[in-house]
């Protein structure tokens, strides 16, 4: 294969794996933001407590003598289960009246919630990083040869399907069950659902209850993929998720996974071109543009939501 063909399909695969990590969270904050339309500043640390989760049940495990499958399996549940358990408290915090009608409280709120997260697990690591043996010892699932290697490993390819899988299983469940029809009620009018005989209170817990799984998966990806989780990931993956969900168009489901591939693609193109140093700053000076020249998000998406709601 040609070295410059060979590098492409070797970026497009980093981008795809980076898209993979973006999308879930993505999602998680488009789900909750378009139940509650506000924002919601500490996602990416409800990933970083389910990152420790994995961590420690995937290393348990391993201890144990259960194998990679097993160790990663059991990493994933726990993951998903964190940030669902998470998600549901923080949901009967964040659900109070006083913070719906008080955005700029709501916000405060949230940032206070992912403070708290952070430090008490800072405390618990005690600042430190916590690593996890790499699973499939470094595997390859397939490998091209050339002046250019392309290479894909096991650990790669899963963290892929991960990702992909739970953005398709999130989309699938508020696309074709009972509560996604609740849901997307819900988004569209509290008012005129809860007139319908919909639960909207409950419909809201759920919705962050979802939220949070999906974060957890994103956790599991960061700590299970790259080796090791640490307490401080939270706030740059959370901005950039939360980025990648507005940049699609406020409230999307669609807009946050096109604006996760685009962030990725982004980030991807930018370390396979130009120095690595200045790429967060590049990435958000490139959203910044978007927004200003594109405010309704890259879908051309516009809230139609009743204001009175909240």
């Amino acid at each position: 294969m040609p070295h410059d063909l060979a590098y492409l399909l070797q970026q497009v695969i980093n981008g795809l794996q980076l898209a993979s990590f973006y999308m879930p969270l993505a999602v998680a904050f488009a789900i909750m933001q378009s139940i509650t339309r506000r924002i919601y500043l500490s996602f990416g640390d409800l990933a970083m407590f389910a990152s420790f989760a994995a961590v420690f049940v995937c290393f348990d495990s391993l201890v144990e003598g259960y194998g990679d499958v097993l160790a990663g399996g059991f990493g994933l549940i726990a993951a998903i289960l964190c940030g669902a358990a998470l998600g549901h408290v923080i949901a009967a915090i964040m659900l109070g009246r006083d913070l719906l009608r008080a955005p700029l409280s709501y916000m405060i709120a949230s940032l206070g919630i992912g403070i708290a997260l952070q430090e008490g697990m800072r405390l618990t690591s005690m600042s430190r990083d916590i690593w996890v043996p790499p699973l499939f010892s470094g595997l390859s699932l397939f490998r091209i040869e050339g002046s250019f290697p392309v290479n894909v490993t096991m650990m790669t390819a899963v963290a892929i399907a991960i990702g992909l899988a739970a953005t398709l299983a999130a989309v699938l469940v508020l696309q074709a069950t009972r509560f996604g029809l609740w849901w997307q009620a819900c988004s569209q009018s509290l008012r005129l659902a809860s007139l319908c005989g919909i639960d909207a209170d409950q419909v809201a817990r759920w919705s962050f209850a979802l939220s949070g799984a999906l974060a957890g998966v994103t956790g599991w990806t960061a700590s299970i993929s790259y080796g090791g989780a640490n307490f401080a990931i939270g706030l740059m993956v959370g901005f950039k998720a939360m980025f990648a969900s507005v940049i699609g168009g406020f409230g999307s489901v669609r807009g946050a996974i096109l604006g996760a591939l685009f962030l990725a693609t982004v980030e991807v193109a930018w370390s396979a071109f130009f120095s690595t140093v200045y790429r967060d700053v590049a990435v958000f000076a490139i959203i910044i543009l978007i927004l200003v020249l594109r405010p309704e998000g890259l879908l051309g998406l516009t809230s139609t939501r009743e204001s009175e709601d909240t």
